[in-house]
């Protein structure tokens, strides 16, 4: 059966915890408002709802939400472990689902998940809410412009003190964002991938972790692409960074600095011919910072640093309207099933590495024949 798609809508949120309200707050501050109803089994958070959005119906639990007739499609900002059973049992319903980060805790879940919502014709949305971040769209487009020349590698740090979680690890907790991100930057999979995590404050509960990605070259031959991520809740300094490096310029990108959100440096190391080579920059100056390797010199370039003026709106912001856009017109979300899979299949990695001391780990990206026709189509690329 496949459900037809509403013109105008009306969503329901799934978890009103420590995500949700924000989640909550920005369906209501979109246009024609689409919140129409919330659920949780908290009845002081219900409480704290009804008081700041009287006109909103309350559920006690997501399987009253997912009858609500008055709802096309539904948020689930739940525990982790949690995301599966409500995302099936709301595409069950026929509703419209967009799932927090990490769309399920194994990859065929979420197969399985793409599965009913496409037979339904339903829309499936994964949150990797920085996908939709203005300064790392931009980011991108630098990189897709060849502005930035190859990008050789890529390093993030995701680092604070807390918020401690029992229930996930670190990797799981944090990691998503940074792994979707890498994807976003490189328009490629992860080949392999290496993770070491530290247990510091429960006993097998990685609080800090270092996961390594490698991705495949950009040309046959070349070298391989990496990308280091880094994620802490033991760490004095609140940190939220990306790091693009490329033959021509680097990019750094911190969440924390409201002002220096972008930050362009024309700087690098250029591979120039030894004998009579004339390099049109000062050459007697340069030649003299160079490395001489036989047929070549490697000498330091050192520019400007530009700062961008970008216009910044709020991602989540962006990400719920986005989602109202693709229930309402049957577009394929930027972070569809496939996206939510394959971060997920990292993830898995990540676990089999740590359980292996951090050795490498091999990802087979083949899916099943029965998958649906996204899982064998290109990335979305908007």
């Amino acid at each position: 059966m496949k459900y037809p798609r509403p013109s105008a809508p009306r969503v329901g949120v799934v978890g009103a915890g420590y995500w949700g309200p924000n989640l909550i707050r920005n369906l209501t501050e979109l246009p024609g408002a689409p919140l129409a109803a919330v659920a949780d089994a908290n009845p002081a958070r219900l409480a704290t709802i009804r008081a700041r959005y009287p006109s909103i119906t309350l559920h006690d639990s997501g399987t009253a939400l997912f009858a609500d007739p008055s709802v096309d499609a539904v948020v689930i900002a739940t525990p982790a472990e949690t995301h599966y059973a409500l995302a099936r049992e709301a595409l069950d319903h026929g509703k419209h689902v967009f799932v927090e980060k990490p769309l399920a805790t194994a990859g065929d879940q979420c197969l399985d998940l793409a599965r009913r919502a496409d037979a339904a014709g339903l829309t499936l949305m994964t949150g990797h809410t920085f996908l939709h971040n203005d300064a790392l769209r931009w980011t991108r487009q630098q990189v897709q412009s060849g502005t930035l020349g190859d990008v050789m590698y890529l390093y993030s740090r995701r680092l604070n003190l807390g918020q401690v979680r029992q229930d996930i690890n670190v990797v799981w907790n944090l990691a998503p964002h940074d792994i979707s991100i890498m994807g976003f930057l490189t328009g490629a999979r992860p080949t392999r991938v290496s993770c070491a995590g530290y247990a510091y404050l429960q006993a097998g509960v990685e609080d800090v972790a270092f996961v390594t990605l490698e991705y495949p070259p950009v040309t046959p031959g070349g070298a391989s692409r990496s990308a280091h991520v880094h994620v802490s809740w033991l760490d004095p300094h609140k940190v939220r960074e990306v790091v693009v490096v490329g033959t021509r310029q680097m990019i750094v990108y911190d969440d924390v600095d409201a002002d220096r959100v972008i930050q362009v440096y024309d700087k690098g190391v250029d591979k120039v011919p030894t004998p009579g080579h004339a390099d049109g920059n000062g050459g007697a100056d340069l030649r003299e910072r160079a490395e001489s390797y036989g047929d070549f010199k490697l000498m330091l370039r050192w520019g400007d640093l530009h700062i961008p003026r970008l216009r910044v709106t709020e991602p989540l912001r962006n990400e719920m309207a986005h989602f109202i856009h693709c229930v309402a017109s049957g577009d394929r979300p930027l972070t569809d099933a496939v996206n939510g899979w394959e971060v997920v299949r990292v993830l898995e990695a990540c676990d089999q590495s740590l359980t292996r001391g951090g050795a490498p780990v091999e990802i087979d990206w083949g899916v099943p024949e029965d998958a649906p026709a996204s899982f064998h189509a290109p990335r979305v690329s908007s």
